[in-house]
């Protein structure tokens, strides 16, 4: 019974940061459209801004917001830089979908060669050892997973209930008829990319602060986010929650009988079970465009 609880407790832990990761990726591809592979970067960027401000003498809460401001510029400049350009060219999908891929291996080498592909660790969070019924975890743990609840609630809260989070809204559900009631869908899609790739941020700098980073951690990370989207329902971020915490649950309990290097497996498989018995999702709408 111990060890149930005990890999409950971390498959909630990891499904938290999944879900940080999901949700910002699901609202981006929810509003532009656009399957942002090179998240998996902007998600890298935010820890590894975090350590470099770290090196330079900051404290570690204010190179955490270096981090976390340095991916949102990041996540905008990919944007006007990539894919803007692209859309006005009226290019496909497709188009942008390798466009992203190759944004994502370009900008992943970078940082290699910007930082080694040495595991990096970021230090100064103080840690203490919790035990609660048997189950084993740490203040840092207590932190991922209050973070990823105060996001989430934060998203919300946003997105239904201030103007600009129900324009965002508007344009995720009808982009055209979003501009005919003069909303900037542009500006919108701008924004987008920066509360996504800000999101994003904390989940990666929480992972180097409790077992380090490196370059292509944003690679595991935006597959895992692209599955729970498609698991919880394309257009729905609490689906996108969902789905991760799902997911995180469910790999950590399958090594009660499945070896570990199997995990990644195990986020398949709930994927191919869900699109046959589910294809819309867990939570998003049949036959039309889901709300976010």
């Amino acid at each position: 019974m111990d060890l149930f609880a005990q890999l409950l407790v971390n498959g909630v832990i990891a499904g938290s940061l999944y879900a940080l990761v999901a949700c910002s990726f699901g609202l981006i591809l929810g509003t532009t459209g656009t399957f942002h592979f090179a998240h998996g970067v902007v998600f890298a960027a935010g820890a590894y801004g975090a350590y470099f401000a770290t090196g330079r003498g900051l404290p570690l809460w204010a190179a955490a917001a270096a981090g976390i401001a340095g991916a949102a510029l990041l996540g905008v400049l990919i944007e006007l830089v990539v894919y803007r350009p692209l859309r006005k060219i009226s290019a496909s999908p497709l188009v942008i979908l390798i466009a992203s891929l190759g944004t994502l291996i370009v900008l992943e080498n970078a940082i290699a060669i910007g930082f080694s592909t040495d595991a990096k660790v970021l230090e100064g969070f103080p840690r203490k050892a919790l035990i609660v019924g048997g189950v084993g975890f740490t203040t840092l743990h207590v932190t991922m997973v209050a973070v990823s609840l105060i996001a989430f609630a934060g998203l919300l809260a946003f997105l239904h209930s201030t103007r600009t989070g129900r324009a965002i809204r508007a344009v995720a559900t009808s982009p055209e008829m979003a501009e005919i009631v003069g909303i900037d869908t542009g500006r919108v899609f701008l924004l987008v990319f920066a509360i996504g790739s800000a999101m994003a941020a904390p989940a990666a700098i929480l992972i180097m602060m409790d077992r380090g980073a490196t370059p292509d951690m944003g690679m595991e990370a935006i597959l895992i986010a692209a599955i729970a989207v498609i698991v919880g329902g394309i257009g729905s971020v609490p689906g996108a929650a969902l789905g991760a915490l799902i997911i995180g649950v469910a790999q950590n309990l399958g090594v009660m009988k499945i070896p570990s290097e199997w995990q990644a497996a195990i986020a398949f498989g709930l994927l191919l079970v869900v699109v046959i018995v589910r294809p819309h999702g867990l939570l998003g709408k049949k036959l039309k465009k889901a709300e976010i």
